[in-house]
């Protein structure tokens, strides 16, 4: 029988004071190796077994030591076992000169892993969230009164130093903590920073964004009248007016002049929203049909043949836009220097540039169209169109819905009585 060496029975002693039973140590090739004993917790005889880096010696008493007890918290702070303990210890981004997370280097794999896993492009991630995350590493670093040591004291210094002046329950306001939080997540899940680091969740986050003061109001629709006078008052900026007919006419988002083109006599469209479902399943190209003006006959068909011809190009800075936004953008920019469009915005307030796709789905609506094609027409579900296409009218509205549908009725019933006629005669 070997007897174990007195400076080993020693660590072991102390490891089981100090953490508990269960913990095994033996050697293997000059290294420590690491058992993890649990009733129950075998399988066909077997235990989690990880090999070190430690070299087996006295010496490497107090390395040993430090690395069962970040083991021992990993696993219990993060409900892993003891190999992906040792997986997240074995890339934990240190800094050599304290022993903790180089906060530095976690920015640079998350910022990697964001752009590499096309989660976000990388000019996104520049625009947006790098300095978010630059702003969570001062938060981070910083001393003195009131600095925090842990992830929900890092995410309160965030939004009172950088948000307060956002409104509560804003666009702005939650994209900027949702961007924090993640990346405190990715440093302890990927980078192994302590699971102090770990962000608020639920309730807790959403107390920090907050509640909206006030609903957001829905886009008010470009109506049919709107929509002819815009397009004829652009009779000397052919370019513009091909942008504006192929949005208004097909229903398009502005961003998808820059993602269309034409197919067999068809506009189709491509995904222009890109988030981490779509990135994982990217949503086919559509096509995108156009509802017509009684004024401007096959005004559809002629935009599909300049744009499919050449004849008539889209404005210059939608087509060099280097992204979808900068493209809804500048469609809006265009639109905002036409002095017609302007005289609208005045006289209806809420219009806007997306108010010629909200005018689609108003024109669609009164056109009998069922919901379902609509929406697919436009590039989304019916769910989506009902919440934010489907909550305003007006009597005129009503008028001409309600009076199509009683004449439909009317044409129906005529049809009829004129059956029954002919029948009669026959016999």
């Amino acid at each position: 029988m070997v007897k174990t060496a007195p400076w080993l029975k020693d660590l072991r002693g102390t490891i089981k004071r100090t953490y508990g039973p269960g913990w095994v140590l033996e050697e293997r090739s000059g290294y420590f190796k690491i058992q993890r004993r649990e009733t129950g917790n075998a399988r066909n005889g077997k235990r989690p077994t990880i090999t070190t880096q430690i070299r087996f010696a006295p010496s490497s008493s107090t390395e040993l030591l430090v690395l069962i007890g970040d083991l021992r918290r990993k696993m219990a702070d993060l409900g892993i076992g003891l190999y992906a303990s040792h997986a997240l210890i074995s890339v934990s981004a240190e800094d050599e000169a304290t022993g903790g997370t180089n906060w530095n280097e976690v920015a640079k794999r998350y910022e990697a892993n964001r752009v590499g896993t096309g989660q976000v492009k990388a000019s996104t991630y520049e625009r947006e969230e790098r300095r978010r995350i630059e702003r969570t590493i001062e938060l981070i670093y910083a001393k003195g009164r009131g600095a925090a040591n842990d992830g929900p004291g890092v995410m309160r210094n965030y939004t009172s130093k950088y948000l307060a002046e956002l409104k509560l329950g804003g666009v702005g306001r939650k994209r900027a903590l949702l961007d924090v939080s993640r990346f405190l997540r990715f440093a302890v899940k990927k980078c192994g920073a302590e699971s102090a680091y770990l962000p608020l969740e639920s309730e807790d986050l959403e107390e920090l964004i907050g509640l909206a003061e006030t609903r957001k109001e829905d886009k008010v629709p470009v109506k049919p009248n709107q929509l002819f006078g815009l397009i004829d008052s652009l009779f000397d900026k052919p370019e513009l007016r091909l942008a504006v007919t192929l949005v208004g006419l097909f229903g398009l988002r502005p961003a998808e002049l820059k993602a269309m083109r034409v197919v067999d006599g068809k506009l189709k469209v491509g995904n222009v929203k890109r988030n981490r479902a779509t990135a994982k399943t990217p949503k086919p190209d559509r096509i995108a049909y156009p509802l017509e003006l009684p004024e401007l006959a096959d005004a559809s068909g002629q935009a599909l043949a300049q744009l499919e011809r050449g004849l008539v190009k889209l404005p210059t800075g939608i087509l060099n836009a280097p992204d979808f936004k900068t493209c809804g953008h500048t469609f809006r920019q265009y639109l905002d220097r036409h002095s017609y469009w302007a005289a609208l915005v005045k006289a209806n307030p809420g219009l806007s540039p997306y108010s010629l796709r909200h005018g689609y789905a108003y024109r669609g609506a009164i056109a009998g169209i069922p919901l379902r094609q609509l929406a697919a027409s436009m590039g989304h579900d019916v769910r989506t169109h009902m919440k934010h296409y489907g909550q305003w009218t007006d009597e005129a509205g009503l008028d001409a819905a309600f009076c199509a549908a009683n004449a439909r009725v009317t044409a129906g019933t005529g049809e009829t009585e004129s059956r029954a006629r002919r029948m009669a005669k026959a016999l």
